[in-house]
Order: C-alpha cells, then sequence, then structure tokens
C-alpha cells in the first residue's frame, strides 16, 4: 500500500485541483474554495480509518476532532447558547469523546482493507460531503462531494498500483494486497450489507436535499 506521506500529498493536490477548477469559474468564493480543499485533503486519507494504528489514524482523528465540533458547532449553539463555559465543555468534550470514543470503536469494529477500502465506501464519502454543504447551494455542495469521492478513490487507485511488485526485477506480479482497495464487497457478507444500507440513505438523503 501506498504510504501515508503519498496519500496525503494525493488528496491535498485533489482537494486544490477542485477547489482552483472552482474559483477559476466562479462557482466557489474563496471561503467555499477553501472549504472544498480540505474536504479533498481530508478524503484522500479516509480509507485509512481501518488503520489500527499508525500516522494514518492518529492524524484523521485529530483532524475529525476539530472539524466535527465545527460543523455541528451553529446546531449545538441554538440549545446551549455560546457562552465561554459552553465553548469550552462543547470543544473539550468533542475532542476526548471523538479521540477515545469513537477511535476505540471504529478500532474494534474494522479490519484493514475492509469496506473502507472500497468502491461503495468513496461514494459513501462522496455523498457525506454532499450533504455536509448541501445548505451553502447545490453548486458547492457539488464541489464537496465530487472532491470528497474523488480523493476516496486516488487513495484507493494508489493501494492498489502498489500492489505490484517486480518479481526477478522485471516481471509485475501481484502482492497478496492486490484487489482489496478497488473492490465492491469484503469477505464479511453483514459489513457489506451495512455500508450499502449506508450509502443508500446518504444518496436518497442527497437526492431529497437537492
Amino acid at each position: 500500500m501506498a504510504d501515508f506521506k503519498t496519500h496525503l500529498t494525493s488528496g491535498v493536490l485533489s482537494g486544490a485541483g477542485f477547489s482552483v477548477f472552482g474559483l477559476l469559474t466562479n462557482a466557489l468564493t474563496v471561503t467555499q474554495a477553501g472549504a472544498v480543499f480540505t474536504v479533498g485533503a481530508l478524503a484522500g486519507l479516509l480509507p485509512d480509518l481501518d488503520s489500527d494504528t499508525g500516522k494514518p489514524l492518529n492524524f484523521l482523528f485529530q483532524l475529525l476532532s476539530v472539524i466535527i465540533p465545527c460543523i455541528f458547532f451553529f446546531a449545538a449553539a441554538q440549545y446551549a447558547g455560546n457562552s465561554p463555559e459552553f465553548l469550552i465543555c462543547y470543544f473539550t468534550l468533542s475532542y476526548l469523546f471523538i479521540n477515545y470514543i469513537v477511535c476505540s470503536f471504529i478500532k474494534k469494529m474494522t479490519v484493514h482493507r475492509g469496506m473502507m477500502h472500497s468502491i461503495p465506501f468513496a461514494f459513501l464519502c462522496g455523498g457525506v460531503g454532499y450533504l455536509l454543504f448541501s445548505n451553502s447551494g447545490g453548486q458547492v455542495a457539488l464541489f464537496a462531494g465530487a472532491g470528497a469521492l474523488f480523493g476516496c478513490l486516488v487513495h484507493l487507485i494508489l493501494d492498489e498500483l502498489n500492489s505490484f511488485k517486480l518479481k526477478y526485477g522485471c516481471i509485475p506480479a501481484l502482492k497478496k494486497s492486490g484487489g482489496t482497495a478497488l473492490k465492491f464487497k469484503s469477505s464479511s457478507l453483514s459489513t457489506t450489507l451495512f455500508m450499502y444500507t449506508i450509502l443508500i440513505l446518504v444518496l436518497m438523503g442527497s437526492i431529497i436535499g437537492s
């Protein structure tokens, strides 16, 4: 599989491509382009959520523990206000919950190169990206969704390309990891059905929201 630096670089390039294209075509404002860039860059790492240890998982959850509370802040502030004591409690508890409880749960529930390394997961990320930005208008949501989808797909393609090795220095041969990234199902039927169920719900939400 490709290393963390390669995936991070590909995600950054993917996010930059969509955000710059949005700016050049006047489809996005500077702020919106910055958000699309972040989504694309983050999506380039998301398949590695199923990695139990190492830099990808730690980096991802550090990022998510900042981004997710920000996304839901205004909804939470409507009920609790935005006093200093609320801000301290909200962001501290969010950080601890995401980094320790959610992270531990994902470690226990996933296996490396499982359904998070699959084409359905890439489309799921694209759908979630679209939904997150649906309130900003269909055009922004489309850029965000496409950036998330493309970022994930690039990650999977890079992993598959790294599944080849040279035998005797010149003959291409597949490693055992070959075919485990660009797949449509896993060995676990329940996990596969769960992924497709969530994907269908997200796609339905995207269609209704548009």
